[in-house]
């Protein structure tokens, strides 16, 4: 269960661009920061709705890949979601929809990957000129 969790929590903030080094960094500390936060807390009560309760929110997919980009972001998903995302969200993680691939599997370039922002994945980073079709959903103290 200890080695899934820090996979999971792995994912919450996988930063577009970032060295190697700056995300071991940041996954270290993430994992330090939010493992103890809900390592002790079972999956089904961490799926939540995020008025009042902590937890991850529901998976989140506003749109499917345009010509030029995945917008997963936040301010438009609060927005098409009204309650459904706490305030301050401190953790983020993305997945291909329909295949549960997470978005650090994929060896995509993403220009935001925060809970603060949310996903933007452009076309024109990736290698085949083309992003995947991301859903999200955010952790909520």
């Amino acid at each position: 269960m200890a080695i899934k969790l820090i996979l999971t929590v792995g994912l919450v903030f996988l930063a577009a661009g970032t060295a190697a080094e700056r995300l071991e960094e940041e996954e270290s500390s993430m994992a330090d920061e939010q493992g103890e936060k809900s390592k002790d807390v079972p999956a089904e009560k961490r799926v939540q709705d995020a008025r009042g309760s902590s937890g991850w929110t529901r998976w989140f997919d506003r749109d499917d890949p345009l010509p030029t980009a995945d917008y997963e972001a936040l301010c438009e998903l609060r927005i098409e979601n009204p309650g459904k995302i706490c305030d301050r969200p401190s953790g983020i993680q993305a997945r291909v929809k329909g295949k549960n691939t997470p978005a650090s599997e994929t060896r995509e370039y993403f220009v935001k990957f925060s809970p603060h922002e949310g996903l933007v994945c452009m076309d024109a980073h990736q290698l085949d000129r083309r992003c995947e079709d991301y859903e999200v959903r955010f952790w909520c103290p």
